[in-house]
């Protein structure tokens, strides 16, 4: 099953507001079923009758969603999770979690619903550029319509109840994906970074709570969902996320007027490093794809595109995040992949220092 296999994801196609910085917007629900246990605690035939009331439900999604499929995780081949980490789709929890787990997934990679992650279900639209509000009312409309036909737990106290506490609420998560390179140059990261927890978000790694940042990616995201209403929630992850956008933009033009050459060098030593390595680390990969994504922001890069981009930069995630958070090494083979990979979608670029 991969119902995008022709075609990549809506959202690494930077095609939307602000993507050269905001490379995407994702809005998250958690929702569990009042008469189940949380997965955590769950027998496997509990497991099995969440997934199929769910897969009961489905259908009124069609009316957006066209072609959306279910298929359980535990008999993907591993190229499709691979794949399904890679755009964003499907956690590692998720991937690795066996038997009664599921993933709902649409054409354009715009919605997928996890199930029985750590919750029953996980609603998540993903959206290219700066679009907080659009893709909220996406996931709301898409929670609307499947509770019509499911029951979820709720509380009239507490709201919507899920198996972390952190959740309990409105059980809604927005984030921001950024590439703030300009302002680690410039020496500025740091300071805007507090300035942003000060306004009530967290900053992670771009592969979410616990992970350190790669490649200057950082998910900008609301710290509670209890306390706040959706629409507070939205507007809140919105402001911070375009204050960032704004410092991020004034760092380019600083690194432009004072410091061209050296981006101009970064890229190029980056590009031939890709283009003639015969293997490549993660983290590595991560580092040079960050100099050059920004020279091609700036219009230095002849034949690439953001799209491109945030295609390669998607495409490092999968074996670094299972690296990271399942304790193993990135293997020879997957270096020797991830650099046949780079070489040939790079081949074509070159630097242009007019």
């Amino acid at each position: 099953m991969n119902p995008l296999e022709s075609n990549i994801p809506d959202w690494l196609k930077g095609d939307g507001p602000d993507s050269d910085v905001v490379i995407s917007t994702r809005a998250r629900l958690a929702r569990s079923l009042a008469e189940f246990p949380f997965p955590s605690r769950a027998s496997g035939e509990d497991l099995t009758m969440i997934v199929s009331e769910v897969r009961q439900a489905l259908s009124g999604l069609a009316e957006k969603f066209p072609g959306i499929e279910l298929a359980s995780v535990d008999k993907l081949s591993d190229e499709v999770k691979s794949f399904l980490l890679d755009a964003h789709l499907a956690s590692v929890e998720q991937i690795i979690g066996g038997k009664g787990r599921a993933i709902v997934l649409e054409p354009r990679g715009r919605l997928s619903i996890m199930i029985n992650e750590e919750d029953h279900l996980r609603l998540q639209i993903i959206l290219s550029g700066l679009v907080c509000e659009e893709a909220w009312e996406m996931v709301d409309w898409a929670d609307d319509v499947l509770a019509q036909k499911l029951a979820y737990g709720f509380s009239n106290t507490y709201g919507y109840l899920t198996a972390s506490l952190s959740n309990v609420g409105t059980g809604l998560r927005v984030s921001a994906m950024m590439h703030l390179a300009a302002m680690r140059l410039t020496r500025k990261l740091n300071e805007q970074l507090r300035a942003a927890y000060d306004l009530g978000v967290s900053v992670r790694g771009v592969f979410g709570e616990g992970t350190q940042s790669f490649g200057d990616l950082f998910q900008v995201s609301n710290e509670v969902t209890l306390g706040l209403n959706e629409r507070e929630i939205v507007e809140r992850v919105r402001s911070v996320t375009a204050y960032l956008l704004a410092q991020e933009r004034l760092a380019r033009k600083e690194l432009l007027s004072r410091h061209r050459t050296s981006i101009l060098n970064d890229a190029a030593k980056s590009l031939k490093t890709l283009q003639t390595s015969m293997r490549v680390a993660p983290q590595q990969a991560f580092t040079l794809m960050s100099s050059l994504r920004l020279a091609t922001a700036l219009g230095f890069v002849e034949n690439g595109s953001g799209a491109l981009m945030n295609e390669l930069l998607a495409g490092m995630r999968a074996s670094t995040e299972l690296s990271m958070r399942v304790g193993s090494r990135d293997d020879t083979g997957a270096g020797i992949e991830r650099a046949k990979l780079l070489r040939n979608k790079l081949r074509s670029l070159y630097i242009n220092e007019g």
